[in-house]
């Protein structure tokens, strides 16, 4: 999932991206809706030299994602003042499709959710590991914590 900056944005749309599900962890007890907090919002660059960024531990950074029967908030905090982004919300067995407002991009995730943790994932991702917006393709890895 890509936290969009004034530097760099959406890239390619994700929708269509083909992959198991994650693995292990518990089952799958119930829909990912409601109000999360990132424990853990990780980026890993796919090609040579590998990286690793994860905006909270790393960063500092904060993350917090609403999703809701058609509609999801996702807000972030960089350090540099807090961004939002919203928009339209699909829910397919273990996959979450966004697709933020005034876009026809779409991202899609793979989620799992056991009490009050929910775990997302994605291998067609991107972050601007350069730091000046450049995006790369990254898998992507979230934990999130109910509110």
């Amino acid at each position: 999932m890509r936290l969009r900056t004034p530097l760099g944005s959406a890239s390619r749309a994700a929708a269509g991206a083909h992959r198991a599900p994650p693995t292990g962890g518990a089952a799958l007890d119930g829909s990912p809706f409601g109000s999360w907090a990132a424990t853990r919002w990780q980026y890993t660059r796919r090609e040579p030299p590998q990286r690793q960024v994860d905006v909270v531990c790393d960063l500092g950074g904060s993350v917090t994602l609403s999703l809701s029967e058609g509609t999801y908030v996702l807000t972030w905090d960089l350090g540099h003042g807090s961004r939002s982004l919203a928009g339209a919300v699909a829910l397919e067995r273990d996959r979450i499709t966004l697709r933020p407002h005034g876009t026809e991009e779409a991202e899609a995730l793979w989620f799992r959710r056991s009490g009050d943790t929910l775990a997302l994932s994605a291998d067609d991702s991107a972050w601007a590991f350069d730091g000046e917006g450049h995006e790369e393709p990254a898998a992507f890895v979230a934990v999130l914590v109910r509110l």
